[in-house]
């Protein structure tokens, strides 16, 4: 368990600079920092690895305490015991692999030394790089190097900061599986800072949404991006429908409104706490809408929205059809669903979308 009561203040005394004020518990596993750029994941991860000051509060991981301004407690980075792999990797580059690895190993027994190194280099598959420097090795070798470097010292935690934002999506997706099996194996907690939607859900069990130095969401990933709470939330699941609509009905009895989102285009959604005539933000993912290329009949879904598709675009394997239905919608396919309806721009066609699926936001 990690527990987290941090305040920092970052630019000049008495100015307008940035407040970081956050404080939660992270259970065993893998906890997200979520956020745009600024919101102070990286300056928390700073406090808890030693490497900043906190100006107040308390860090206490596995029962032991890293930090306690009112106490006067201040570990040092080395007593932390945190494996920590920064955005950059920061390997050194005149050092070979092995070298970088054994970094955090100083003061061992030199046979000792390297039997560690070599077990870790292994269990990351990268032992054919022991004697390469950085330069000479590929950017996904590079990261898990910089991943052994961190994790050779049986840390108590592990920070990653953005560790694979720059990598290409098949070798992410090797890297996500080969940590989750390494975190899996030895139970050490970690915080995971990314921007990525997928990242988040794939390795994910808690995630913290961090607006402005503050804590803005949590929950688990699949509860914050399937069902965002706030604009900021939608923003940031890279919810791809966002529409600004009129309240233009309530049923109480069956426990829905209606909002009227364009002339000719209306959803229902589940009843909420507005007036008719007031106006709202509603937010619809994209993998919760089903594309027809015919009129579908009998259904329980509350919303059957006719239009005509205006563009499909195709990335990494997936597919996104934009449909005209007095608003742009954007519905996710794969490409056999997209193969079959025969989908393309000028084809007529009909989304349905549960009531449920429609998000009212704060």
């Amino acid at each position: 368990m990690v527990s987290l009561d941090v305040r920092k203040r970052l630019g000049p005394p008495g100015g307008d600079g940035f407040a970081l004020a956050v404080a939660f518990d992270a259970p065993a596993g893998v906890t997200i920092l979520f956020g745009p750029s600024g919101a102070g994941k990286s300056t928390l991860l700073d406090c808890i690895a030693g490497l900043t000051r906190p100006d107040a509060g308390r860090i206490v991981v596995g029962g032991e305490v890293f930090f306690d301004r009112e106490r006067g407690v201040d570990l040092r980075v080395r007593e932390r015991r945190v494996g920590y792999v920064f955005q950059n990797l920061a390997l050194f580059p005149h050092l070979t692999v092995a070298e970088n690895v054994a970094f955090g190993l100083r003061g061992r027994a030199r046979a000792g030394r390297e039997v560690e190194v070599s077990d870790m280099l292994g269990r990351l598959r990268i032992a054919h790089t022991a004697g390469r420097r950085p330069g000479e090795i590929s950017g996904g070798e590079a990261q898990r190097a910089a991943l052994a470097r961190a994790l050779v010292t049986a840390p108590r935690l592990l920070l990653l900061d953005e560790p694979f934002s720059a990598l290409d999506a098949p070798i992410k997706r090797a890297l996500i599986s080969d940590l989750k099996e390494l975190r899996s194996a030895s139970g050490l907690p970690v915080i995971y800072v990314t921007h990525s939607r997928d990242e988040a859900l794939a390795l994910g069990d808690e995630m913290i949404v961090l607006e402005g130095g503050h804590v803005a969401a949590r929950g688990t990933p699949l509860e914050i991006f399937s069902a965002p709470a706030r604009l900021s939330e939608a923003r940031l699941a890279e919810v791809d429908n966002l529409f600004r609509a009129a309240v233009v009905g309530r049923d109480p009895a069956r426990g829905e409104m209606i909002l009227r989102l364009a002339a000719d285009c209306r959803l229902a959604v589940p009843l909420g706490d507005y007036r008719v005539g007031d106006e709202v933000t509603v937010a619809v993912p994209s993998g919760d809408i089903l594309v027809a290329a015919r009129e579908p009949a009998g259904l329980s879904a509350r919303n059957l929205l006719r239009g005509r598709v205006t563009r499909v675009e195709t990335s990494d394997g997936e597919v996104r059809v934009i449909v005209d239905c007095g608003v742009p919608f954007v519905a996710a396919l794969t490409r056999a669903a997209l193969d079959e309806l025969g989908l393309a721009p000028g084809r007529e066609t009909w989304l349905v979308i549960k009531a449920h699926a429609c998000h009212v936001l704060e």
